[in-house]
């Protein structure tokens, strides 16, 4: 466990940190999407929808996050060949990709920090502040696992980043994350929950004091999103491509 814990942060340093020393802009660079949409929604409704759209953004930031790092271990495999070399050494996929991903968290720190705190005061109640955490955490972990596994089984840096684009837009711009699920038809609502950044904008909704539909409730909420990173954890494990044959 502590070797394990030791190599976590030796990839998260190598790939994170160290980049982050030459490159600071970085941050502000990928925390351009999320903001942007939170800027045109706070002009477009004349700030009626800033707090929907601040959820949202949060949910979008965090999803985000987690699958660059289908991106990144795409890059690392065909292009700089990286992957072979922890392929080599006594690092378990799993430890790989928690490190790739603690990276890809600390270059999104400032955004999520800023996104929380907005959250947070729009809430006006600090004890939601471990619920918000909670389920960023959730959130970006099954992102990460999902980005991994998909990137493993990508041949092509361009597939990669389609396909991972693709995902993206499926589960942080389609579903009622950037609006109430109650505008949706009630057929349609049910499909919803199975999605679950549904489940992650609803529970910083709550968090923010917004109305959220009676059937739904904080602990159905963690549920769906435990359920979804144990689920893509365990398809990461099994069914990643980690050893090229």
């Amino acid at each position: 466990m502590i070797i394990a814990f030791r190599q976590i942060v030796i990839i998260a340093y190598m790939t994170g940190i160290l980049w982050l020393r030459r490159n600071p802009l970085s941050m502000l660079f990928s925390a351009i999407s999320p903001f942007s949409i939170l800027f045109v929604l706070f002009v477009v409704s004349n700030g009626e929808y800033t707090d929907l759209a601040i959820a949202g953004s949060l949910v979008m930031a965090t999803v985000g996050y987690g699958l660059a790092l289908g991106q990144d271990i795409s890059f690392y495999k065909t292009e700089y060949k990286i992957q072979d070399i922890f392929v080599a050494a006594p690092v378990s996929p799993l430890t790989y990709m928690t490190g790739l991903a603690l990276s890809e968290l600390l270059f999104g720190l400032p955004a999520l920090i800023a996104l929380t705190t907005l959250a947070t005061l729009f809430g006006e109640n600090l004890s939601t502040l471990p619920l918000l955490i909670c389920s960023i955490l959730l959130t970006w972990g099954a992102m990460s696992a999902m980005g991994f596994f998909l990137s493993s089984h990508m041949l092509h840096m361009r597939n990669a980043t389609q396909i991972i684009s693709f995902v993206n837009v499926i589960l942080a711009v389609i579903p009622p994350v950037y609006y109430s699920i109650e505008r949706l038809p009630l057929n349609l609502q049910y499909l919803a929950y199975l999605v679950p950044t549904t489940h992650a904008s609803l529970m910083v909704q709550d968090s923010m004091g917004l109305v959220t539909p009676e059937a739904w409730s904080i602990y159905l909420g963690l549920a769906v999103q435990s359920a979804y990173l144990i689920g893509f954890l365990a398809l990461a494990r099994a069914r990643a491509v980690w050893r090229d044959l």
